[in-house]
């Protein structure tokens, strides 16, 4: 029995050419419909059972669980960094391993010497009978797009925690007191963020150039001819403030479009982007980029034009510098920080563009 859910890989990496089976990130990443309207939250108890809500429903846990299945971009790198080996990951598809993992997932868990979880098909599919199959007490999800029919099925069968509000747009701190609070170990939780803010602060003091540099991140989709300009709130928008630059101040104010999890800008509009020093982007290929940069509009942001510009096509990186959970930060800081460096280097001696 498999019940959809929203592919981690194509909805946010991916424009597709269908919107039928899956939502893609720079087209069609349409948001699965949630019931109620309330915004939900954690429910706080001391020690167990623990009551946790979500977007699509809430999970009671009875006791700190043991077998642990994980979906999504992050909760795998949580549940490791919290003490416990997940029974059974989400499918790393674009930016794993032969096998199927992200190689900051697979490093951490060979070092403990415990055996590789069991992958999870979540494309286009995700396979509930191979999540049964593994006898989880519980399924932690917080940072996916699993869907409400996929819920309803799955929580019928296990505790699941789901995106507290949208589909991958739930911030780090958010995921990790979800998931600390899931595993029993919410003692854990203030020195795991600490883990974090210490990684990226020090990348901050290692390249001071990055200071006072506006940037913005953006997904130039060339089928819709739009921008996805990723917001405050997303862990790739925010793992890059916190390495010391700053959210455009054209960016800051823009909230997700309806019913996505990025806000949408006409390639028109290329202009709003003017006040970034530095813009960051991702491709599927080196080609993808090409194609991107050779577009008037594109090639007319003054960050572009500046050599400001970091353009990043290897899918693990990109993986690893969208998730802002501490594996994949320690994994990626050394890969990224000298390229976002090298571009605020080049902002900083380059002519400013007036923005009048």
């Amino acid at each position: 029995m498999r019940f959809s859910l929203l592919s981690f890989k194509d909805v946010i990496l991916r424009a597709a050419a269908t919107c039928l089976a899956l939502l893609a990130l720079a087209a069609c990443d349409r948001a699965p419909d949630a019931p109620g309207g309330a915004a939900p939250q954690a429910v706080q108890a001391d020690g167990f059972p623990v009551t946790l809500a979500s977007a699509l429903g809430r999970a009671v846990i009875a006791a700190p669980p043991k077998r642990v299945v994980t979906l999504g971009l992050g909760a795998d790198d949580l549940a490791l960094s919290l003490g416990v080996v997940p029974v059974g990951v989400g499918r790393a598809d674009w930016g794993g391993d032969a096998d199927h993992f992200w190689p900051w997932v697979r490093a951490a868990i060979e070092a403990r010497g415990a055996p590789l979880p069991q992958p999870i098909a979540m494309f286009p599919e995700l396979d509930i009978e191979a999540i049964v199959a593994l006898r989880p007490d519980v399924v932690l999800a917080p940072f996916s797009g699993v869907s409400a029919e996929a819920y309803a099925q799955l929580s019928r069968l296990v505790p699941v925690v789901a995106y507290p509000e949208q589909p991958f747009l739930t911030p780090m701190d958010a995921q990790i007191d979800l998931i600390a609070a899931a595993l029993g170990r919410r003692g854990q939780a203030a020195a795991l963020k600490a883990q974090i803010r210490d990684t990226l602060a020090q990348a901050a003091r290692d390249h001071p150039v990055l200071a006072g540099k506006t940037f913005a991140y953006v997904r130039a989709d060339l089928g819709s001819g739009n921008f996805a300009a990723y917001v405050a709130g997303d862990p790739r928008v925010d793992t890059i403030a916190a390495m010391g630059l700053a959210l455009a101040p054209s960016m800051r104010g823009l909230h997700a479009s309806a019913g996505h999890f990025a806000h949408y800008l006409g390639f028109e509009h290329a202009d709003a982007l003017g006040d970034a020093d530095v813009l960051i982007s991702w491709f599927y290929t080196p080609q993808e980029r090409d194609r991107t940069a050779s577009l008037p509009l594109f090639a007319s942001i003054p960050a572009v034009r500046r050599g400001a510009y970091v353009a990043l096509s290897d899918p693990a990186l990109i993986m690893a510098s969208s998730s802002g959970a501490p594996l994949a930060v320690a994994w990626m800081i050394d890969r990224l920080a000298p390229a976002l460096a090298a571009a605020a280097e080049r902002a900083a001696t380059a002519p400013k563009v007036s923005h009048e």
